[in-house]
């Protein structure tokens, strides 16, 4: 078997076989990329004609010699239990990117470790793939743990919604009663969303410039957001939805809900509290006030939320939980089998979001990690330094 480089058709037609087959390990992200100035490869391990493994590489110069650090965003794409393929691949890899320059090369797996429920609990009997663990760390890959991973390239858990066999009524009924009045409830209150067009999917950036709350898991800022949507708009594979509240619904409820209430002096009183706060609103925004955004990739039967943010000061609407649900119909109407929440960090100790996703009944996603393989050991040390006193605070 031999390392070489293949074109993005091989790449595409081994991914597509494999479980592991996601977005960042596609040619849309290796455009992406390349477009922020990262050099791309495309490599495989060829047997007789054949590929066993398989990855696409990142690379960037990270010193003033120009030497490189390598990534395979949720990759390699191959069989983590077989160590002596697995070996050879991690080998073969070490000459072609050494070859290059490069000092170390990451890779984060997109391998479930466990099996896990809606809340998280580990399923008894359920997949365990420890021994990928355990073959990457006999090879020498560096497992990141603990405080290491605060400045990891991606999350360790995800958050998933299995689309399949259901229809919307059936999709909301499995929701926590808590979710489903929420909906209801912005919903009365005049909460909506709508799809942002080529001609105005700025708006999203306005979102995101006052959001302190905002997961970006693009890396999407005000320089390369136009470059990376019209990658992704190429492709269709881009999905910006936004929630916004129209304030004349909101005062009508209100309104409503007061000329229903009887013989309830406090309640009476806080409605009234509540109409004078929504004219308030009226007077400084107008008719409609922008919430909040989700940006989603659709990628092959998958549907992932890779942006979301929401305006500080409007958050206590929550306007996510309407897009959420507006982008779940979306992701069922387009033909997706799986909605894909993305991260939700790196442990679910005290995990705050994981809270709120659980609500949707879904499933979490447990990868194996974050894994380096060091070729230079001193500029390895001097890279890691760097990112420590980086995140230092």
């Amino acid at each position: 078997m031999r390392l070489r480089e293949i074109n993005k058709k091989e790449f595409e037609n081994f991914c597509k076989q494999s479980s592991q087959d996601n977005f960042f390990q596609s040619k849309y992200y290796a455009e992406i990329k390349r477009k922020e100035g990262y050099h791309t490869y495309f490599v495989g391990l060829d047997q007789n004609g054949n590929l066993r493994a398989a990855t696409m590489l990142i690379s960037k110069d990270v010193t003033i010699f120009k030497k490189r650090m390598f990534y395979a965003p949720h990759g390699f794409i191959i069989d983590y239990k077989d160590k002596n393929l697995l070996s050879l691949f991690t080998a073969s890899i070490k000459e072609y990117i050494k070859a290059k320059k490069g000092i170390y090369i990451k890779i984060e797996p997109y391998l479930v470790l466990h099996d896990r429920t809606f809340d998280g609990t580990l399923v008894q009997g359920g997949m365990d793939n420890s021994k990928a663990i355990e073959n990457l760390v006999d090879l020498n890959w560096r497992q990141k743990q603990g405080e290491e991973l605060e400045d990891s390239f991606a999350p360790s858990y995800l958050y998933q919604l299995d689309l399949k066999g259901k229809n919307e009524d059936e999709l909301f009924e499995g929701f926590d009663k808590s979710l489903q009045d929420t909906i209801k409830r912005n919903e009365t209150i005049g909460i909506s969303t709508k799809k942002l067009s080529k001609n105005n999917y700025f708006k999203f950036l306005d979102i995101m410039t006052n959001s302190s709350t905002t997961k970006n898991h693009l890396d999407i800022n005000a320089d390369n957001f136009k470059e990376i949507y019209n990658i992704l708009n190429k492709h269709k594979m881009i999905d910006i939805t936004i929630a916004e509240l129209d304030i004349d619904i909101y005062l009508q409820s209100t309104i409503n809900s007061k000329n229903n209430v009887r013989n309830n002096p406090a309640l009476e009183a806080q409605l009234d509290k509540q109409i004078e706060s929504i004219k308030t609103l009226q007077y400084k925004f107008g008719h409609k006030i922008l919430l909040g955004g989700i940006l989603a990739v659709p990628y092959k039967k998958e549907y992932i939320t890779l942006v979301t943010s929401t305006i500080d000061k409007f958050n206590n609407f929550n306007p996510l939980t309407t897009l959420y649900w507006e982008t779940i119909k979306s992701a069922k109407k387009s033909g997706s089998e799986i909605y894909n929440f993305y991260g939700i960090g790196n442990s679910l100790e005290n995990n705050n979001e994981l809270n709120e996703m659980k609500k949707f009944n879904g499933k979490v996603i447990e990868l194996i990690g974050e894994f380096d393989f060091v070729i230079n050991e001193f500029s390895y040390k001097q890279q890691m330094k760097k990112h420590a006193n980086k995140h230092r605070y």
